[in-house]
Parts: structure tokens; sequence; C-alpha cells
């Protein structure tokens, strides 16, 4: 017997949103407490919050900086979008500096290997999260869940918490919570769960050389700078967080997925 359909979903506040409470309290505390999208704010935060400060090679430097002159471009961008670019930047620049400490720690992750990865393609909303899914249920498979990937190294002594469960999916599954009150509609366009197998582009985030700003704020200047250069280092990078995950974690073959490998086969 067929699931029964689900209700229909009708938006007729697109003219004039209608505020819930809790989105009109998010508004308002960005609106108290703008950002600046600048370089030397985004890295001390991050500093602050690892207590860490080698970030690896600089060059990722000019990537960030373009990164946030581009979102601070965007004349549509409210101050709570805004806000979301500046955290978003630091949590791949915290996430750098406890991969880069990690591998400083223990510089055997290098010698890793990945093994004969299967990489998924397509476009974007065409499936491509469901068939990446299905091929994860597979456990001779290594994955990527969505909380490992919003923090993919542990923090030194954070692997567990005494209920032997670990504190990035707890984080994951309050910030989740979080958004679906902020964003009710959300799930029906893209359902998402904090155990749910995500893509990589959060890794390559980490290096700063993605599309993934592109779905967040309108920003042709990063379009244009991130397409006129060869992403070959960057992966790279990815790769060197690859490494590092099947090193904490096995299995040792991986199933990867991200729409923006498109813009880079040929």
């Amino acid at each position: 017997m067929s699931e029964p359909r689900p209700p229909d979903i009708r938006i007729d506040d697109l003219a004039d949103p209608v505020l819930s409470p809790i989105q009109r309290q998010a508004i308002a505390e960005a609106e108290r407490q703008p950002v600046e999208l600048r370089v030397d704010a985004v890295l001390d935060a991050a500093v602050r919050r690892t207590g860490l400060s080698d970030f690896g090679a600089d060059d990722f430097r000019e990537r960030l900086a373009v990164w946030l002159e581009a979102a601070a471009e965007d004349d549509n961008a409210s101050a709570l979008g805004r806000a979301i670019v500046f955290n978003d930047c630091v949590r791949y620049a915290s996430n750098r500096l406890r991969l880069e400490d990690l591998i400083r720690r223990h510089p055997e992750i290098l010698k890793v290997e990945i093994r004969q990865p299967i990489i998924i393609v397509g476009l974007p909303r065409s499936g491509t999260t469901h068939l990446l899914n299905l091929i994860a249920a597979d456990r001779r498979l290594r994955s990527l869940p969505y909380w490992e990937s919003l923090e993919p190294v542990p923090a030194p002594g954070e692997e567990h918490g005494p209920d032997g469960a670990d504190p990035r999916l707890a984080r994951c599954r309050q910030a989740a919570a979080m958004q679906d009150a902020l964003l009710p509609l959300l799930r029906a366009m893209h359902f998402m769960t904090p155990e749910h197998i995500h893509e990589e582009i959060e890794l390559q985030a980490i290096d700063f050389s993605s599309y993934l700003l592109e779905w967040i704020a309108h920003v042709p200047r990063w379009r244009d700078y991130y397409l006129s250069h060869d992403q070959r280092p960057h992966y790279l990078y990815m790769k060197k967080a690859l490494q590092a995950l099947q090193w904490l974690r096995g299995p040792d073959r991986w199933v990867l997925k991200s729409p923006q490998h498109l813009e880079q086969i040929g």
C-alpha cells in the first residue's frame, strides 16, 4: 500500500513575509551585533575557538579575502545573512586549524591510501543525495555523515562524551533543530538529518575554494575568481582531509558526491 500524499504547501506571504517569533529574534540579534567580513576577524575568531594558530600554507588567505569581499558586495544580504557567512568561515578556518594540528602530530596520515573512491557526479537537485545515501548503506564503504562534515576533526579530548556519544553529533542535532525552527519549509525541499550522508563540499571549503558560497549569496566576483583558477591544488587539500578522516576511522574505500565536480571533470 502506497504512502498517503503529504499535504500541499501553500506560501501566501512572499510579498510581505509573516515572521515567526524565533525568526524575528534571530534577525534582531544579528542586527544588534553586526559582523565584519574581514579576514583577520574570521581568523582571530577561529584561533580563539580552537586555541591553535597554525593554518598551514597561507595561500588560502587571498581566497578567503575574495570570498568575504564578494559576500559583502551582495546588496540583498541582510545582517543575518552576513552573520551566517561569517560564522561559516570561522568554522571552516577552525576545521583547517584542527586538520593541520592533527597532521602535525600524526604525519603518518599523509601515507594513508585513498583507494578507488566511488564518486557520484550529477546536477544539483537531480537525486544525487538519494543515490549517495543508498550506496553508503553498504557498510564496507566509508562515507561522510552530515555531522562529521561540519566538524571533521574532533577537538583533542572530545572524541566521545560521558555517554559514549560524539559531542559533534550532539551539536549538529542542536543546530539542525534551530535550522528547522528558522526555516520550517526547508525539510520539504531538501530533507536532511544529522546522520544522513553528506557531500564533501564542506571539506573543500576548508581550503576556501568551492562554489559553496554561490548557494548562500549573490557573488559574481567570487564565481569569476573561482572559475579562473586551477582547482587541482584544492582537490589535493581535500584529499588530505579524506586521509585524516580515514585515519581516524575506517572503512578504507570512500563513496563521495558533489555537483561541484561537474565543473572539474573532462
